[in-house]
This record gives structure tokens, C-alpha cells and sequence, in this order.
């Protein structure tokens, strides 16, 4: 889906900018708009992402253990799988669903486009990644950048 489906072009921008943990008072003087401005833009998309989040666990059966709307990111449990499950807020993925303990990724047609998508979350996020890394298969790739984000896993 669509990022700008839950937030506004502007919101995306701010929601960027914070997540790369720029100040409020900075994003402010970046977008030209005062702090105020920014604060209560932030708590607007807070609350869309964080129900963008909920509603990805409850449309695919997962339950929410532990969600971080200001990283935009939400751990999950799939009782059908019987795995962990992580669902992510981006502004260049939208929203994103990762069965990142999948352990046999070759067996699938969207390796590259997993990595792709992987390594943007990790570049959106500010998370350094080695040129090996980047070779991983995507459910490595996705422990390396999740284990950053969330300490639970």
C-alpha cells in the first residue's frame, strides 16, 4: 500500500525527518513552520501509524506484543506460523509485513525485492549497513536490522 494512503505528503516529510531523529525545534526551522506546528503534526501521525499498525496485525492474524509508533514499527505473534512477525511503517514502503524468521528465503520469487525494500528500511531508518550485509538473504537481513530496533527479539 501506498505510504501517502495514511499520511498527508507534509506528514510524511516530518514523519522522515523525526524518524531520523532530527528535534522537532530543527524540523521546524527545515519546513519553515514552528515547533508547535510540528509537535502537534507529530501526534496527528503517531496515531495513524500506530492504527495503520493494529489494523496490518488484525487484517493478517498476527497479535500485536509490542508496537513503537514512533519507529513506526510493531512485533508480532502468528499463531498459525508459530513465529514472531514484524510490521513496519515507512515512508518509502508504507506499510510492510516481515516473516523475517522464515529461514529458506532462496526457495522464493521475491528474494531481491525483499532485500530491496530491506535495505531501504534500514537507510530510512539510519541503520548502517556493510556491503556483505546488504548480500544477506532477507530473513538475515531483517534480523540484523530488527535486532537495532527492537531489543525484546
Amino acid at each position: 500500500m501506498l505510504p501517502n494512503a495514511y499520511l498527508t505528503e507534509r506528514q510524511l516529510e516530518i514523519w522522515s525527518l523525526r524518524l531520523r531523529g532530527i528535534s522537532k525545534a530543527e524540523v521546524g526551522r527545515m519546513l519553515g513552520v514552528t515547533r508547535q506546528a510540528v509537535y502537534d503534526a507529530e501526534n496527528i501521525m503517531l496515531e495513524k501509524v500506530e492504527l495503520a499498525l493494529i489494523h496490518s496485525a488484525e487484517s493478517n492474524k498476527i497479535e500485536p506484543q509490542h508496537i513503537d509508533a514512533t519507529q513506526g514499527i510493531l512485533l508480532g505473534y502468528s499463531h498459525q506460523t508459530r513465529q514472531r512477525v514484524i510490521i513496519t511503517f515507512s515512508a518509502r514502503n508504507g506499510v510492510q509485513t516481515w516473516h523475517y524468521q522464515q529461514p529458506n528465503c532462496s526457495k522464493c520469487k521475491l528474494v531481491s525485492s525483499c532485500r530491496k525494500r530491506l535495505i531501504e528500511e534500514a537507510a530510512e531508518r539510519d541503520i548502517e549497513l556493510s556491503d556483505n550485509e546488504k548480500q544477506l538473504p532477507p530473513s538475515e537481513l531483517a534480523q540484523r536490522i530488527f535486532d537495532s530496533l527492537i531489543p525484546e527479539l
